[in-house]
């Protein structure tokens, strides 16, 4: 649908990893191409850090932008040498269900993920200690579950990896677990959000309008009366608070949470995957061994 990353790409790689019906086999097509091949277009969303105010304003957005864009076909050549699937539904369909595409592109990005969900927790608890209220027992406890579900994840990334297999000459990660993972983390990111914003409240708004309010000394006078905390000055509280800002509020941040909603396709599909991929002989063989061990007597069964 969108490609991030596309405008500093050298190819692009074009398939349909939803399963398709046999009417639609016009859908069912898969190659490679460079971006620079004639007719190929990128028209591309805003760029954040181009919009940065300052780095201390925006310190994620004036540097850790990975722009998203459109990659536009207008009657473009491609040869027969760069097309792997033309037309067939099936074998489109086995290029992601069959092999291990999913779960080797879907393993770095739990890893991601878990980098991404560290930040938060660290962020949530600074300004837990910047607004005094580290010692409250439902903030303790807030931070208690999301410090829970950080380990859960790091947890998924290792057992992918101790339950991965050797296919030929690679290492691919479990495809169950990673499917399982990928479930349960397209919600947990904007749950993160959410309660950064419940922890920071109105503090994440009440923040000077630039940096340039720290050059002037009146401004900065206010600026150290109205931005108070017990365990930093004012300096220290505004450049948290922008941090923080940029990462749950900003147009950065909403990015992001929209992201990692849905880049690995809309929820109901990874449901599904993790549904096909999961161990139902296994589980439903527990149930069976426990109602194999005990019956009534043929006499007092209905009839059958």
């Amino acid at each position: 649908m969108l490609g991030t990353g596309a405008v500093m790409a050298n190819e692009v790689f074009v398939a349909n990893i939803t399963p398709l019906k046999p009417a639609e086999a016009d859908f069912a097509v898969s190659f490679a191409l460079p971006l620079g091949t004639p007719g190929v277009r990128i028209p591309s969303r805003k760029s954040y850090e181009q919009h940065a105010v300052s780095t201390f304003d925006n310190p994620l957005s004036s540097r850790f932008d990975e722009n998203d864009a459109v990659v536009f076909f207008d009657q473009v050549k491609v040869p027969w040498d760069r097309v792997f699937v033309l037309r067939d539904v099936d074998l489109a369909a086995a290029q992601f269900k069959d092999t291990w595409a999913a779960p080797m592109q879907n393993h770095h990005s739990q890893i991601r993920l878990s980098v991404k969900l560290q930040f938060l927790l660290g962020l949530a608890r600074r300004i837990a200690e910047i607004n005094g209220v580290l010692d409250f027992p439902q903030v303790r406890d807030q931070l208690g579950r999301m410090s829970a579900s950080v380990t859960m994840v790091e947890s998924f990334v290792h057992a992918m990896e101790v339950a991965g297999e050797q296919v030929g000459p690679y290492f691919a990660p479990n495809r169950s677990i990673m499917h399982a993972a990928t479930c349960i983390t397209q919600e947990l990111y904007p749950q993160f959000v959410g309660l950064v914003r419940e922890l920071a409240g109105g503090g994440l708004i009440m923040l000077p309008s630039s940096s340039a309010d720290f050059g002037n000394p009146a401004t900065r006078e206010l600026i150290g009366l109205t931005q108070r905390s017990g365990v930093t000055d004012a300096y220290g509280r505004v450049k948290t608070m922008k941090l923080a800002w940029d990462a749950v509020g900003s147009e950065f941040g909403s990015r992001h949470v929209q992201y990692e909603m849905f880049y690995a396709g809309a929820t109901v599909f990874q449901r599904a995957a993790a549904y096909r991929n999961f161990d139902w002989a296994n589980a439903t063989g527990l149930v069976d061994g426990v109602l194999s061990t005990y019956d009534l007597p043929l006499s007092q069964r209905p009839a059958a």
